[in-house]
């Protein structure tokens, strides 16, 4: 399942924690979220699914792991605050080398001191390379020059990472 996060006229709200909160509240309540979930965020939705991650756990969901795909935390901090609920949530961090989009690293330098062996760096990878198709717009602001190859490591590495924490539980 992949829930909208923020729609694309007001994205600020993916940094939103009532919004966030909302959203969580939301899911709780639909009943879709049935069997071990691991929660997968791209870019910023790294910030937003470790928001998240707790609020469902309180709800009695089983979250088995936060997966970040060159995840960066959000202006406001969310990975930060949230991160004394998370303790117990592993965590796997595939990442790009540094570059713009993903604030140079800052995350995958968090993690390294905080979670050892959490991050998988894909060399040669770029910010926008889950999505496979090598969209303009992150070969423009975030400097990717990847191709083919680098997408589907990283596709492969991120399904990997899904795979070993629903069969951890």
């Amino acid at each position: 399942m992949r829930p909208t996060v923020a729609p694309r006229w007001l994205p600020i709200l993916m940094n939103d924690r009532r919004h966030l909160d909302r959203l969580a509240r939301s899911l709780i309540a639909s009943d879709r979220l049935a069997g071990p979930v691991v929660i997968v965020g791209h870019s910023a939705g790294a910030a937003s699914g470790t928001w998240i991650a707790p609020r469902l756990i309180d709800a009695g969901i089983e979250v088995r792991g936060l997966v970040y795909v060159d995840g960066n935390d959000s202006p406001n901090h969310l990975i930060e605050r949230a991160w004394k609920d998370v303790t117990r949530v592993p965590i796997r961090a595939v990442m790009a080398p540094p570059n713009p989009c993903n604030r140079q690293g800052r995350l995958t330098s968090f993690l390294r001191a905080r979670r050892p062996g959490s991050v998988l760096e894909v060399p040669e990878s770029g910010h926008g390379d889950i999505e496979m198709t090598g969209a303009a717009v992150y070969r423009r602001a975030c400097a990717d020059r990847s191709g083919p190859t680098q997408w589907a490591a990283v596709q492969e590495t991120v399904l990997a990472c899904i795979g070993e924490l629903l069969e951890a539980g």
